[in-house]
């Protein structure tokens, strides 16, 4: 082989070597203060230049962001500003590679010189990634080396290539890095207030601020603070609308999961496959509509509490995969072929008698045995006369504060029907009336007979006998006795017993009241 064949490839395989001694030294740094570093002053000693520059840019403005000078003689003073600005301009602009064989001659840069023969010579090379120039390379010579020939230029513009590529990788690791890092501290930063807020709603829902001193409801309130200290089931009962929601939250907030998630769910308004997948998630597919994974009530609630509401509603199915949670901590998704572990305790709650509920088959034994295992009953208003006051003036003030009526208040007279009314629908019909009254009473500011509603009136008899008519008391007692008797039937929905006890009748007399005045209990 000819002599300057073997010098060729002996030329070739030295730059080989070169561009793999240096990617293999890059390849192994993170920080792109070091890569930069690594890479001009690699590309100094291969191309025996005197000094050299990398400035990295920002390709939407043409900023310099980051420069990292190397000189191969210490005793050299940097590149000037000068000069340095301007050979990076022409490159961002023209994008391709810059040779300067004599700085003091070169038509494209008049005014700038060689500073004596120290800068005669520049090569300025673009690092161009994705058709974007991420940073410039530019190499000195003096005049003593000479000019750079065309091969230290392909070999210095190969460098320069390789390099970007590795640099560009570095940025994006670190900007990436501290995306990281805000987004953990911005962790940090919701998790504690997450538990700022947990810590507030805790305390509004605390055993101390439910309004009430009846002995009736301080024996269920005694009775739920205990059980906040176990982690047992807890089962509310009690008529709608007596506060067992209520009862519920403080019991989870008192009690060692009071950090962890409160999930409610009422088990009687949704269709049982559409329960199923509310209470335990589902997998994408399983069914019409579920076009993703999702996860159920029961995980969401892992590590805090899940409360079932109206849990006597629940299909027995849906009673069965519950009493799985409660037995073995497992839940199993709609369509999912496995189980999974939750560390949930359940509240639960209902208006119902669950033993009948037993005997007529239409809830499952076992689950009201782990259900039950503690109770609390929660007592109707009707057993709580003199906690009305205290309710009414608890709702006047959230009234207040919500509307700005700073003024509101309530008569004597609409108190005392207030405290005499049998509140089938408990403290939450209570609340309903003020917030109407409220309404109705506008610019008054004073709740009176006339803003409650006709027959909570009328089940007191005090709208009539302030337009009792001169000669028609039989008539008027009979309208207003059957107007009582409608308005109370209403209220429990036809309950024939419930009706007699808010009344004070016997169930034979309220019978024959009913036959009497011809009242349709089919169509109340």
């Amino acid at each position: 082989m000819p002599t300057d064949d073997i010098n060729a490839l002996q030329k070739l395989l030295d730059e080989l070597r070169a561009i793999n001694n240096l990617l293999n030294k890059i390849c192994q740094l993170r920080e792109t203060n070091h890569i930069m570093s690594t890479v001009i002053a690699e590309t100094i000693a291969i191309t025996g230049a005197d000094q050299g520059i990398i400035s990295l840019v920002e390709p939407t403005r043409g900023e310099e962001l980051q420069t990292v000078a190397r000189n191969s003689k210490s005793q050299e003073p940097n590149l000037p500003y000068k000069v340095s600005r301007l050979i990076s301009g022409w490159i961002l602009k023209n994008k391709r590679i810059l040779k300067i064989d004599d700085l003091d001659c070169d038509e494209r840069f008049r005014g700038l010189t060689s500073e004596g023969g120290r800068i005669k010579s520049l090569l300025g090379i673009p690092m161009i990634v994705r058709d974007e120039t991420l940073g410039i390379m530019t190499l000195v010579r003096s005049a003593q080396k000479g000019p750079f020939d065309d091969d230290l230029c392909r070999l210095a513009g190969i460098l320069a290539s390789q390099s970007a590529q590795i640099l560009f990788s570095a940025k994006l690791i670190e900007e990436l890095s501290r995306k990281n890092e805000l987004l953990e501290v911005s962790r940090i930063k919701l998790r504690e207030e997450n538990q700022r807020l947990r810590r507030e709603v805790g305390a509004g829902y605390s055993f101390e601020n439910i309004i009430g001193k009846s002995p009736a409801l301080k024996n269920a309130l005694t009775l739920a603070s205990k059980f906040s200290t176990s982690d047992a089931a807890v089962l509310i009962t009690g008529e709608t609308g007596t506060g067992k929601e209520l009862i519920a939250r403080a019991t989870h907030f008192a009690s060692a999961r009071k950090s962890g998630p409160f999930v409610v769910k009422n088990c009687g308004v949704k269709t049982e496959t559409l329960l199923e997948s509310e209470l335990f998630g589902h997998v994408k597919g399983s069914f019409t509509g579920a076009i993703r994974d999702k996860i159920g009530l029961f995980k969401e609630a892992d590590g805090g509490t899940i409360f079932l509401d109206e849990i006597g509603d629940a299909p027995l199915s849906i009673q069965a995969a519950i009493l799985r949670v409660i037995q073995n901590g497992e839940i199993r998704p709609v369509g999912a072929s496995k189980t999974e572990n939750v560390n949930v305790r359940v509240l639960s709650a209902t208006n119902k008698d669950l033993q009948k509920e037993i005997k007529e088959g239409n809830f499952r034994e076992d689950l009201f045995y782990r259900l039950s295992a503690l109770t609390v009953q929660m007592p109707p208003l009707r057993d709580r006369k003199d906690d009305i006051p205290l309710l009414i003036e608890h709702f006047l003030q959230k009234i207040r504060h919500r509307r700005g009526m700073e003024q509101l208040s309530i008569s004597p007279a609409a108190l005392d029907i207030l405290r005499g009314y049998g509140w089938p629908g408990n403290v939450r019909q209570l609340e309903n009336e003020l917030e109407r009254a409220s309404v109705i009473c506008d610019t008054s500011c004073e709740i009176d007979i006339n803003h409650l509603s006709p027959e909570l009136v009328a089940s007191s008899g005090a709208a009539d006998v302030q337009r009792l008519p001169h000669g028609q008391l039989q008539k008027v007692v009979e309208r207003v006795e059957r107007d009582m008797i409608v308005s109370a039937l209403k209220q429990t929905r036809g309950n024939i017993l419930r009706t007699a006890g808010t009344l004070g009748l016997t169930r034979k007399g309220l019978k024959n009241k009913i036959s009497r005045y011809e009242i349709d209990l089919e169509n109340l």
